[in-house]
Parts: C-alpha cells; sequence; structure tokens
C-alpha cells in the first residue's frame, strides 16, 4: 500500500516561520495544512512565471468593483442590491 503523505524536512527564515504559526492558529489550521494550502495556490502560478504582487492585484480588483458598481448603479439601480445579496450569497457558497 503506497503512502498518501511523505515526510519531508523544510527550514524556514524564523520570520515567515511565525507568520505561518500565527495564521495556522488563527485559522485553526496545523502548520502543515496551511503550508500544503500555500503551496497549492503558489505552486501553479511558479509554474507558469507569475510572481503575484498582492498590493497590486487587490488594487486592480477594488478599481474593477468600484468601476462596476458605479455603472450598474447608473444604468441598472434597481438591480444593485439584488446583484450584491447575490455576490454575497456566492462568497459564502463558495469561499465559506
Amino acid at each position: 500500500m503506497s503512502k498518501r503523505t511523505q515526510s519531508v524536512g523544510v527550514a524556514f527564515p524564523a520570520d515567515i516561520l511565525a507568520e505561518v504559526d500565527q495564521l495556522a492558529a488563527d485559522r485553526s489550521m496545523s502548520r502543515t495544512e496551511l503550508v500544503c494550502a500555500a503551496i497549492r495556490v503558489g505552486l501553479p502560478l511558479m509554474r507558469i512565471g507569475i510572481a503575484v504582487n498582492t498590493r497590486r492585484t487587490l488594487a486592480i480588483l477594488e478599481h474593477t468593483q468600484l468601476a462596476l458598481s458605479l455603472l450598474i448603479e447608473r444604468e441598472s439601480p434597481d438591480d444593485a442590491a439584488e446583484l450584491l445579496r447575490l455576490a454575497f450569497r456566492n462568497v459564502d457558497a463558495h469561499h465559506g
């Protein structure tokens, strides 16, 4: 029977390990679960050569959201509240 997991030794700088441990505690996760989740997110991006600039990404998301909200408020104000409700429903359903 093959093993589903394998143990490896990885050295982290102390400040990164402290962040990992704090976030794991905040999320009620083990250190291993958090590191695996981070690798699952980051590995595909690294594989295709993308380095994510978090601040820029968030600025793009915020700008896009504000622009779309403005367009909806101007062009279809009766739909704005329902679209926001549906957005939060989707967040709860898919990002719980």
